[in-house]
C-alpha cells in the first residue's frame, strides 16, 4: 500500500515540475469568428493587430486572436466574461474616420440656382425657403425615403448638377418623426477628407456630470496637428463635419484656430456609446469590411 502511495506522490511532483503543462488554462467563455471575402492575407494580418488595440482599448486583456488568411477569417476567443453584443461592434465596424469640409444650406442652393436644378431638387430639399443658412445641415430625409434618395441623386438629371467633389450623408441620429440631417460633405481634389482617423494619436472618453453626456477627447499626431490648425483656420466661421464610418457624428462652426492639436467629439452620447467610438478611433480603422461569421458560448 505504502508503495502505491510513494508512486502517486512521485508523478504528482514530477508532473508539477514539468515545463509547457498549464492545468489552470482559463475556459473559453466566447468565441467569434469574423470573415471577409475581400480580404487578402495582408489585410488579415493588419485586421487581427487593429482588433487587438481596439479591445485592449476597451478595456479586455483576456483575449487571444487567430487569424486564418487562407479562408479568409479571425477568431477572436475571449477568456472573461463579456457580451457579446456589446463587443462585436468591437469586431465587425469599419471604423472609418474623418474630418471633413462641407457646402453650407447657402451654397448648396446657390449652385442649384446657377445649374438651373431648383425645380428638380425642390421635392428633396427646402428651397422655398426665403434664406438659407451657413450652417452644416442642407435638410432632413424621411428613414422610408432614404433608398429612394439615394437613386434620386445618382440619377444623370440630378448628379449634374452638383460638383464631383460632393458626396452626401446623414447624421447619426434619427428625430421622433424617424428624420435624418442631410449634409453635403466636401472633398478634395484626391478624393479624400482634412483629416482621417490615422492622423489621431488617442482617444479618451471626457464624461459631464452635470448633463450626463459623454463626449470623445481626440489628440492629433505632429503632422496631424499641424493639419488640424490649418483645416481650422481655413474654415474661420464655417461648420467641419467629423464623419465616423459615413454618418455624421457632429459638424461645430469653427470660431478659432485651434493649435493645440486637440479636438472634441460630441453626440449625447451615453458613456457605453463614447467608450465604444473611442476604442474604435484608438484601434484604428479595419483594412476591409467584416462580418460575422459564427458566434459560440
Amino acid at each position: 500500500m505504502k508503495k502505491f502511495i510513494y508512486i502517486a506522490v512521485g508523478i504528482i511532483l514530477i508532473t508539477s515540475l514539468m515545463p509547457g503543462i498549464n492545468y489552470s488554462a482559463p475556459a473559453i467563455l466566447l468565441e467569434v469568428s469574423i470573415e471577409s471575402p475581400e480580404a487578402s492575407r495582408e489585410m488579415i494580418l493588419e485586421a487581427e493587430g487593429v482588433i487587438s488595440k481596439r479591445l485592449e482599448a476597451y478595456g479586455i486583456a483576456g483575449f487571444e486572436t487567430l487569424p486564418h488568411p487562407e479562408k479568409p477569417q479571425i477568431t477572436i476567443r475571449f477568456k472573461e466574461a463579456v457580451p457579446a453584443g456589446e463587443i462585436i461592434p468591437l469586431l465587425s465596424s469599419v471604423g472609418r474616420l474623418e474630418f471633413c469640409e462641407v457646402y453650407t444650406q447657402a451654397e448648396v442652393f446657390k449652385i442649384l440656382d446657377e445649374a438651373a436644378a431648383r425645380k428638380t431638387w425642390e421635392a428633396w430639399l427646402p428651397l422655398g425657403m426665403e434664406t438659407a443658412d451657413n450652417g452644416a445641415i442642407i435638410g432632413s430625409i424621411n428613414r422610408v425615403q432614404l433608398q429612394e434618395f439615394a437613386r434620386f441623386a445618382q440619377s444623370p438629371e440630378a448628379f449634374s448638377a452638383l460638383p464631383g467633389n460632393l458626396r452626401f450623408a446623414y447624421g447619426l441620429t434619427q428625430d421622433v418623426e424617424g428624420q435624418q440631417d442631410l449634409y453635403a460633405l466636401r472633398y478634395g481634389l484626391d478624393g479624400g477628407p482634412v483629416l482621417a482617423g490615422s492622423a489621431v494619436a488617442e482617444s479618451q472618453v471626457r464624461y459631464d456630470e452635470r448633463t450626463e453626456t459623454a463626449s470623445i477627447g481626440i489628440t492629433f499626431g505632429k503632422e496631424g496637428s499641424a493639419r488640424w490648425a490649418q483645416a481650422t483656420r481655413e474654415n474661420m466661421l464655417r461648420p467641419i463635419a467629423i464623419v465616423f464610418d459615413g454618418q455624421v457624428v457632429f459638424a461645430p462652426r469653427v470660431m478659432a484656430e485651434i493649435q493645440s492639436g486637440q479636438a472634441e467629439i460630441t453626440g449625447g452620447f451615453s458613456s457605453e456609446q463614447a467608450r465604444l467610438i473611442a476604442a474604435l478611433i484608438q484601434g484604428g480603422e479595419l483594412p476591409a469590411p467584416f462580418r460575422v461569421k459564427e458566434v459560440k458560448q
